[in-house]
């Protein structure tokens, strides 16, 4: 019995063969590693290393490719993880964070085209090396932190809804706050896990209103969905197998790495 193509599927079958065609093979090795890493740190890593995916994409396509490329996926990597995600997050958190984040995804959909990605890359990275630098400094002088205050949550969150929206890069701005929050590593991926799945799935109509989406990058997209759950379960895996202690070393290095790229980037681009 032969198979039969639907009305639907010949044309996501043309689409799928153009995405390949359009693309060249650099293309798809980094497209692919971006992948991987941004399902890594959204089940594994946190935010910092996520930072890297979409530089990587955007250095053989357009921003605005890379970031409609990136959307779907980012959704995918969301709904695959989102059933541990649900039983394990912090709800009084994702209560605080999630009406700023909105407010932030708002205003990155009025200023979408008046924000630079060099000054927005700039602004960012010299934000959370400060944070950095303000939070070792304390921990060499064995000073206390101060309890998060919740103001602190709610800048956090706008500041990531509108970094996330113009730029997929929301992480470190809500990491700075989830690292005073001291949760667990499961409760703090499982927190931001459902923090960017509302934030993700919240893009795609402002997306589709400024022609951001359209057939043929959706079809770039379904090529690497095999790759989603790859990451995401590589991600858990190490974050059930690394202590406390040790996460939050490696979520903060690859908080620095993020900063410094994203100074980078803004100084240089």
């Amino acid at each position: 019995m032969s198979l039969q193509l639907t009305p639907f599927s010949k044309p996501l079958m043309i689409s799928l063969v153009q995405a390949y065609t359009d693309h060249s093979s650099i293309f798809f090795v980094l497209a692919a590693i971006s992948v991987l890493i941004v399902g890594i740190s959204k089940s594994g890593f946190g935010a910092g290393l996520g930072v890297l995916s979409l530089p990587l994409m955007a250095s053989q396509s357009s921003i605005n490719e890379a970031l409609a490329i990136l959307l779907p996926l980012l959704i995918a990597i969301d709904l695959v993880g989102l059933r541990r995600f649900l039983k394990n997050a912090d709800w009084r958190i994702l209560k605080l964070i999630l009406l700023p984040a909105a407010f932030g995804m708002l205003l990155g959909c009025l200023f979408f085209s008046a924000i630079t990605p060099k000054i927005l890359s700039l602004s960012i990275g010299i934000f959370t090396l400060l944070f950095l630098i303000q939070s070792f400094v304390m921990s060499r002088l064995d000073l206390k932190e101060a309890k998060p205050f919740p103001w602190l949550g709610r800048l956090m969150g706008g500041v990531s809804g509108f970094t996330s929206f113009v730029a997929h890069i929301g992480g470190p701005p809500i990491t700075i706050y989830m690292l005073r929050e001291k949760v667990s590593p499961m409760v703090y991926t499982s927190t931001l896990g459902i923090f960017f799945t509302v934030i993700n799935f919240g893009k795609l109509a402002p997306y589709a209103y400024l022609d951001l989406l359209n057939f043929n990058q959706l079809a770039t997209s379904i090529l690497f969905l095999p790759l989603v759950p790859v990451g995401v379960y590589l991600g858990f895996y190490l974050a059930k197998r690394i202590s406390a202690k040790w996460y939050y070393i490696i979520v903060q290095f690859f908080l620095l790495v993020a900063s410094i790229k994203l100074i980078a980037d803004g100084l240089l681009a």
